[in-house]
């Protein structure tokens, strides 16, 4: 959709864009090392997160932004403002991320003049309105709008940018995520992965299942 609506209005846009869902900042800090420790020891203690995907929305300001709206699920919310809290301490971050009340989104455009987002309102509101289900499965850290490292919630640790770049990490955790849905494996129980380890040897000798994005980068 993203991409549908750059080309057919003809936005302007020098990087690929990526679906994502923003839960903090973009922020600054001189304790890069800090932030990383913080972002794990959160994340470990979280268990896993859902959220639902319902419809469009938008935020009709100097800088106007149409998006998919997010309804994230408790833990969703309370990852998000524990991130916000723990980093506020050594971070400059955004105005919305001291605030617990927060609008999850995932942006399709933004920066919009004022001709340009009634354009693209008005097409929006013609489409079939997105509704489904989804886990967040890995959250990212950016630095210069590259990966510097991923928490990876069906796997249960932080990938370096190689390894969240992996086709073979990648199929490990959606191997992980069909063995969650059949009941399984569940990745809030600190010793489940090193019991499915053991019971299988499947990790080394499943093939790569194509890159899928389910949100949480």
């Amino acid at each position: 959709m993203i991409d549908h609506l750059k080309k057919k209005f003809r936005l302007s846009s020098f990087r690929k864009t990526v679906p994502h869902i923003s839960l903090v900042g973009g922020l600054t800090t001189d304790n890069e090392s800090r932030l990383i420790k913080d972002f794990v020891s959160i994340c470990s203690e979280t268990p896993l997160c859902k959220y639902t995907v319902d419809g469009f929305g938008y935020f009709e300001n100097a800088t106007g932004v149409v998006f998919i709206n997010i309804h994230p699920n408790e833990n969703l919310k309370n990852f998000r403002w524990a991130l916000a809290q723990k980093f506020t301490p050594y971070c400059k971050l955004k105005e919305f991320d001291y605030n617990q009340d927060f609008k999850f989104h995932a942006t399709l455009a933004m920066n919009l003049n004022d001709r340009d987002f009634a354009k693209i309102r008005k097409y929006i509101d013609t489409q079939t309105e997105p509704k489904y289900k989804q886990i967040l499965i890995r959250v990212t850290i950016l630095k210069n709008s590259k990966i510097l490292c991923e928490y990876d919630f069906l796997q249960r640790r932080l990938l370096n940018r190689n390894e969240a770049l992996s086709k073979k990490e990648l199929t490990k955790t959606f191997q992980l995520l069909e063995e969650f849905f059949k009941g399984n494996y569940n990745p809030n129980e600190k010793t489940a992965l090193k019991k499915i380890i053991k019971q299988e040897s499947w990790l080394s000798k499943i093939p790569f299942i194509g890159k899928r994005f389910l949100g949480g980068q």
